[in-house]
C-alpha cells in the first residue's frame, strides 16, 4: 500500500474502507488497517473474511470463521516481515473499526502490536465493559493491554474521551462522531444480513451420511485425504468419547510439529461418525498465532468450502451430504489452551468464532483436550472460559473439558 495516515481520524477512515468492503462482501463489517508509528504509512489493509464467494458465485459462504481482520494482518506480517524489512511489531499499530474479539486480541497480544480502535463491542469485544480493565485477559498480561491497546476519543456530539496507552499510533487524539458511527453501526448492520443467511451451516447431523463410505476416487474423499492423509485411519466408536484409539495421532502430529520449529501440540478434528478427519499441529515458527487449533479449523472450513462450491454439482451435494458444520464435530487437543497466554485466550476466541452461534447441549463438551499445560489446573482452564466476553458465555457457551477416557490420559502422558 502507498496511504498515508496523517492522524487518527484518516487512519480510521482507511479501515473504515475496509469494513465496507466486507459488507458488500456479505461478511462481517469489520476492517483494519496495520499503521507505521513514525511515519503514519499504511503497510497493510484487510477485512473480515469469514464469509467470501466463491468465484463470485455466493453458493455457499462460509470460508473461514477464524479470518477476521485483525487476525489476517497480524499472519500478513508475519508472511511478509523479512521480505519488506518491517519495523518490530511494537513500532506498529493495527487500527481497527471495532474493539477486537477475544480470538484477534490474543492474536495481537501474542504478535506485540499496538491496537487503535474505533467503535465498542459490547457483545464480543475485549473491552465489552468499557472499563478498560480487559478482565478476559490473563492477568499477568491485562497491563500489556493497558498499554498497547488505545480507544479514539470521539468528537461532538458523541464526546468519548481518549483512553488507552501512549504507544498506539496517533495516541491521544479523536476521530470524528460521523466516522465514530458509521463504523459501529455498519458492523450492527452486518451482523443482521449474516444472521438472515440459511446456507452457512450445512444440514444436521442426524441427515448426514458417513463419509467413511465414499469410493475411493470420490472428489471429497481425495480433498479430505489430500488435507490430513491419514484421515480415516482412526473412528471412536462414541465420538464424544474419545479413547486411546487417537493417541498415536495426537502424539506422532506434536512431534511432527516440533521438530519443524512449531509448538508441541495437536489438534484432532472427529465427525459426528467418529471419523478423524484432521489432526494436525501448529506453525508457530511461520507466525506466532498459527496454533494447533487455528490450523486445523482453517483447514477443515476451507477444504469444506470449496466442496460446497465445486464446480460439478454431484460433488457439491456429495460434500453436503457427509461434511458436518465444526459445531457438530468434536475438537480435541493434546494440551489445553493455557489461561496464563495470550495463544490460550486466541484458541479459546477462535472456538468461539467458529462456532458461529449456540452449540447444541450435548455432553461432553465438543472442545476437549487430554492433558494440561505444566502448573495449569482444569479450574483455571474453566475460570477463563466463563471470563470471556458475553457472546462466549452466554452465546456460544465455551466449555473445554478433559476427555474422559483415563487410558487415552495415560497413554499420552507416559509417552509426552
Amino acid at each position: 500500500m502507498t496511504k498515508k495516515a496523517a492522524n487518527a481520524e484518516q487512519a480510521v477512515r482507511i479501515a473504515a474502507g475496509k469494513s465496507i468492503e466486507a459488507s458488500l462482501q456479505n461478511t462481517f463489517a469489520v476492517g483494519g488497517v496495520l499503521i507505521d508509528n513514525r511515519s503514519g504509512t499504511a503497510l497493510c489493509a484487510l477485512h473480515n473474511n469469514v464469509l467470501e464467494d466463491f468465484e463470485n458465485s455466493k453458493l455457499f459462504l462460509l470460508h473461514d470463521p477464524t479470518a477476521h481482520g485483525e487476525r489476517q494482518i497480524v499472519d500478513w506480517y508475519f508472511k511478509n516481515r523479512k521480505r519488506l524489512n518491517l519495523p518490530d511489531p511494537g513500532k506498529l499499530s493495527v487500527i481497527t473499526t471495532l474493539d477486537p474479539c477475544a480470538m484477534c486480541a490474543g492474536a495481537l497480544l501474542t504478535a506485540g502490536f499496538n491496537v487503535g480502535v474505533s467503535a465498542i463491542d459490547n457483545y464480543a469485544g475485549i473491552n465489552y465493559n468499557e472499563a478498560f480493565d480487559f478482565p478476559s485477559v490473563p492477568s499477568r498480561w491485562r497491563s500489556v493491554a493497558q498499554s498497547s491497546f488505545a480507544y479514539y476519543g470521539v468528537e461532538a456530539p458523541i464526546r468519548r474521551a481518549y483512553r488507552g496507552g501512549k504507544r498506539v499510533a496517533f495516541a491521544k487524539q479523536t476521530i470524528s462522531a460521523f466516522t465514530f458511527c458509521l463504523t459501529g453501526t455498519i458492523f450492527e448492520s452486518s451482523v443482521n444480513s449474516v444472521r438472515a443467511l440459511d446456507n452457512n451451516s450445512g444440514q444436521d447431523p442426524s441427515k448426514l451420511t458417513n463419509p467413511k463410505n465414499l469410493p475411493r476416487n470420490s472428489t471429497v474423499r481425495k480433498a479430505l485425504l489430500d488435507a490430513y492423509p491419514e484421515a480415516f485411519s482412526v473412528t471412536c466408536p462414541k465420538p464424544r468419547l474419545p479413547g486411546t484409539e487417537i493417541a498415536r495421532a495426537l502424539l506422532n502430529t506434536a512431534k511432527k510439529a516440533h521438530r519443524r520449529g512449531a509448538a508441541f501440540n495437536s489438534v484432532a478434528f472427529l465427525d459426528p461418525f467418529g471419523n478423524l478427519l484432521l489432526c494436525l499441529g501448529g506453525a508457530e515458527e511461520r507466525s506466532p498465532i498459527r496454533t494447533a487449533f487455528m490450523e486445523v479449523t482453517r483447514a477443515y472450513a476451507h477444504t469444506r468450502w470449496v466442496l460446497m462450491n465445486h464446480r460439478d454439482k454431484s460433488v457439491r451435494e456429495q460434500a453436503g451430504n457427509v461434511l458436518t458444520h465444526p459445531k457438530y464435530g468434536t475438537f480435541v487437543s493434546l494440551y489445553s489452551p493455557d489461561p496464563n497466554t495470550p495463544q490460550g485466550l486466541m484458541t479459546m476466541g477462535a472456538y468461539g468464532s467458529t462456532m458461529e452461534g449456540p452449540i447444541p447441549e450435548t455432553f461432553p463438551s465438543n472442545l476437549q483436550y487430554v492433558l494440561l499445560p505444566e502448573g495449569v489446573s482444569q479450574a483455571d482452564v474453566s475460570e477463563m472460559a466463563m471470563g470471556l466476553p458475553p457472546f462466549y458465555t452466554t452465546g456460544v457457551q465455551v466449555a473445554p473439558s478433559q476427555v474422559l477416557d483415563e487410558g487415552l490420559i495415560e497413554e499420552t502422558r507416559s509417552s509426552v
